[in-house]
């Protein structure tokens, strides 16, 4: 269904939407209604996209991986200071704090704006707001777009942000406002909220079947199966809306009409006995990956794949090898809740016990 060119992205190829059957303040209209290149098809998709791959090369976030890394490893000394007995939250001591700085080094958002984007942007994955909530965080994304892209114009640097000012001033491949600040909220997003979930479900899980833990501090198996095994088993999304038939189809035998809105479930395709084996359900490290879903299929293949990669890797090599006594909190201090979100798939905090902190491990994955 993700290749099949009769189903397309785009609001405008949703019939509720084109009947005026949407109200405002639908909480799922910041999905949808983005103009941006996750909404988008055929030629416009491709023109959108040939923006941003032309930044996101392998070449590119090769070099980049001094940064990430050393980002590591600031992090991982400040954490190495607290309590050993004193739970420490990994959601917002370290695996926010990676992916934000990253992406927002990369779209060039200021500094001072970065933690308030943040918190709207978690705001609007929330499938549980009120229409009134869902319009007061949708405008207040709006006007502060606006300001990051006037201090951009204003004071163009190395950043994605001013090469795609560049390009409208130039007149390729122009980009519209809704465009613009479309793009910059979808690879903020993506690029940040993605790797915090996967991030936190890759810890959780190891910290909760030890003994592949103890396989990848072994060097058993790659710190790469152990993100793959996270992106299929728990990965950063449960479903992202929408797409849409631009004609009848058939799927596993139910028609789905032109303009009726479908809902890929790519959590429940990761865990798929058909395709991943009768054991689908188990989390493996050691698991021979038959493909997954984890940075979506076809067209809409993640953009940032190799950024992502680089990052998840990185982070739990350095995390698990600083901390080699790391657990989580005891289970009466806390509660496992997830994100209020059926788009947004991950937990909301997850408090551990860091235990002795080793010595620095050195540069690269570990």
């Amino acid at each position: 269904m993700l290749t099949d060119p009769r189903v397309a992205k785009g609001i405008t190829h949703w019939g509720a939407a084109a009947r005026g059957e949407v109200p405002d303040g639908w909480p799922l209209i910041g999905f949808v209604a983005t103009d941006s290149v996750i909404n988008s098809h055929g030629a416009d998709h491709r023109r959108l996209r040939g923006l941003v791959d032309q930044a996101l090369t392998p070449a590119r976030v090769e070099a980049m991986r001094p940064g990430v890394e050393h980002l590591v490893d600031g992090l991982l000394d400040q954490l190495a200071t607290r309590p050993e007995d004193r739970p420490v939250d990994f959601r917002k001591a370290f695996a926010y704090p990676i992916p934000t700085t990253v992406i927002s080094d990369l779209l060039g958002i200021p500094q001072r704006k970065r933690r308030l984007l943040h918190v709207l942007t978690g705001m609007q994955t929330r499938t549980n707001n009120t229409p009134e909530q869902v319009l007061e965080i949708d405008g207040r994304i709006e006007a502060l777009l606006r300001e990051i892209v006037a201090e951009r114009r204003d004071a163009p640097s190395d950043d994605l942000i001013s090469a795609l000012l560049t390009a409208r001033r130039d007149g390729d491949d122009r980009l519209t406002d809704s465009e613009l600040h479309g793009m910059i909220l979808l690879m903020f997003f993506a690029g940040h909220q993605s790797v915090i979930n996967v991030l936190v479900n890759a810890c959780h899980a190891l910290l909760t079947h030890p003994e592949q833990l103890a396989s990848a501090r072994a060097g058993e198996v790659p710190w790469s199966a152990v993100v793959e095994e996270t992106m299929r088993w728990n990965g950063a999304v449960n479903q992202f809306p929408m797409r849409y038939p631009t004609e009848d189809v058939v799927i596993g035998g139910e028609t789905i009409h032109r303009g009726e809105a479908i809902l890929a479930s790519f959590g429940s395709a990761g865990r798929d006995p058909e395709h991943h084996g009768p054991d689908a359900e188990l989390f493996d490290v050691r698991r021979r990956q038959a493909g997954h879903l984890g940075f979506g299929h076809g067209p809409h293949f993640c953009i940032g794949i190799h950024l992502a990669r680089l990052q998840l890797e990185t982070a739990l090599a350095g995390f698990f090898t600083r901390f080699p006594d790391v657990r989580p909190a005891p289970s009466d201090t806390w509660t496992v809740r997830p994100v209020p979100s059926f788009v947004s798939n991950s937990i909301e905090a997850l408090p551990v016990l860091l235990g002795p902190a080793a010595g620095p491990a050195g540069p690269g994955p570990r």
